[in-house]
This record gives structure tokens, C-alpha cells and sequence, in this order.
């Protein structure tokens, strides 16, 4: 039999995975669990905070610290500012004093405590996906591919080591 070797990952291209939809960079190195549990958990985090704070949560004119660390989130937080500024053109529509009155008469004003909360959670959701882009560059430069094999770091028995050293 012969062993075909395996090319070497593109780094560019785990990173651009890794950020445009989370875990699709570890998928792309042929690590599907760590893959699915990281698309999983940045997802739900991202959509979480949305969820608690509503579409302005994404705020890039008000929030632009957070607002970076939210597109972290690759697809994630590119629709949810597409859906900030669906929200903002309507609050164009409607006639009031103030941004924050319209806000109030649409009923999407966020309030201070749910504000903080979600915008901490859908930015967060950014920088923990900020470490699995850096984690797959990294396995990318290294040429890993495919899960890593359990290692076995159980000591041996004292008789068995022996006799094992000994053939």
C-alpha cells in the first residue's frame, strides 16, 4: 500500500473560514468535533446577547469598540447589522423629536441593564471566535490535520516497564 501524503492547510484560508462562520476553519483542518462545538457555542453566545438586546445591539455608530468585536463573529455579526440598519432606515420613517423618542415609539429602545448584558454577550462571542481564528492559524502553520491521538499518560506498572525495557 501506498501512502498518499496530505497536503499542507492554507493558513489564509482557515483563517477566513475560521472567521466567516465559526468552527468552519477546524472543519476545514479535519477537526469536526472541536469544529461543531465552537460554531455552536459562538453562535448561541452572539445570538443570545441579539436576543436579550434586540437588532440595535449591533451598533456600529454608538458602540464601535464593541461593534468590532462583534464581527468577530463573521456571518453572525454581518447579518445582524444588516438588520441594524433595516431597523435604523425604519426609524427614519417615523416622525418624532429624537432618535431615542422614535426608538421608544417603534419599541425597540434597549435599556441600560439588557443593553450592557447583550452587548457583552454578542461581543464576547467575537473575541472567544478572535482566539479559535488564532487556534487555526496556528494548527494551520503547524500542518495538523484530523483530530489528535489520545495520548496514554497513565505511569506503568514497575514490572512492566522493566520488561519492557528489557526487549
Amino acid at each position: 500500500m501506498t501512502k498518499q501524503k496530505q497536503s499542507s492547510p492554507n493558513p489564509v484560508l482557515a483563517v477566513l473560514l475560521a472567521w466567516a462562520i465559526p468552527g468552519a476553519g477546524h472543519l476545514y483542518l479535519g477537526r469536526a468535533k472541536r469544529g461543531i462545538i465552537i460554531f455552536l457555542t459562538i453562535t448561541a453566545l452572539f445570538w443570545s446577547g441579539v436576543g436579550v438586546g434586540g437588532v440595535l445591539t449591533v451598533d456600529l455608530p454608538k458602540e464601535r469598540w464593541w461593534f468590532a468585536a462583534q464581527m468577530l463573529t463573521g456571518v453572525n455579526g454581518l447579518v445582524a447589522w444588516q438588520r441594524q440598519k433595516q431597523a435604523y432606515q425604519a426609524l427614519a420613517k417615523i416622525e418624532g423629536e429624537s432618535l431615542e423618542k422614535r426608538m421608544v415609539k417603534a419599541g425597540i429602545a434597549l435599556v441600560v441593564p439588557a443593553e450592557t448584558v447583550a452587548r457583552a454577550y454578542s461581543g464576547v462571542a467575537g473575541l472567544l471566535n478572535l482566539m479559535c481564528i488564532f487556534d487555526a492559524l496556528m494548527l494551520s502553520i503547524m500542518g495538523a490535520r484530523g483530530e489528535p491521538q489520545p495520548q496514554d499518560d497513565k505511569p506503568k506498572p514497575k514490572g512492566l516497564a522493566k520488561k519492557e525495557a528489557a526487549t
